[in-house]
């Protein structure tokens, strides 16, 4: 009977099969091309048919977070603050290796290629924007400009972004949560 209840609470715990993890981005600045790594905290995701395909995130932009409060209101203030809209993803295609993602940015949609993989039910996939292809000139100008000597006078219209989706099944979770809870016993 114990068993039996300790199964029932990991399956609650355990129960959705597809979860957002992570999502980050990561811009460049200085000559030396060196990342600044973020995210945003507040995200709206939807799994797709079969987990990715279809799978679609909505971004709000003004909820960036770099760890850092100062730069985060920078951020927003002098280049999210001048793009229109908010930031949305849609899987629209799923290859072997590669996924096809059509991101939407400052109004404008573009496909992009992501590379993935998936391990132990876990996706990991990465893909680069370019800020040119959104129309976001005036919102890079306006970063480089304000931060101009911290950036030594380079703002790279490069991004990478990255996200992290478990597909774990609900019965793998459960199994999972429930030889972690008899370890505790």
């Amino acid at each position: 009977m114990k068993k039996l209840i300790l199964f029932l609470v990991a399956a609650i715990f355990a129960m959705a099969e597809c979860q957002l993890q992570s999502l980050q981005w990561t811009a460049f600045k200085t000559p030396l091309k060196l990342g600044v790594k973020g995210t945003f905290d507040k995200i709206a995701f939807v799994a797709g048919k079969n987990c990715l395909e279809g799978a679609e995130v909505i971004i709000n932009k003004h909820s960036v977070d770099t760890k850092n409060p100062a730069r985060d209101k920078t951020l927003d203030s002098f280049f999210f603050s001048k793009l229109k809209g908010d930031i949305k993803a849609k899987i629209v295609a799923v290859k072997e290796k590669t996924m096809d993602v059509a991101v939407t940015l400052n109004e404008k949609t573009k496909t992009i290629p992501f590379a993935y993989t998936k391990i132990d039910g876990i996706i990991k996939a990465r893909g680069v924007i370019d800020l040119f292809d959104f129309s976001g000139l005036e919102a890079l100008r306006s970063i480089n400009k304000t931060c101009f000597d911290l950036h030594q006078g380079k703002t790279w219209n490069d991004v990478e972004l990255g996200f992290t989706i478990n597909t774990q099944s609900s019965m793998q979770k459960a199994k999972k949560a429930l030889e972690s809870f008899k370890s505790m016993m």
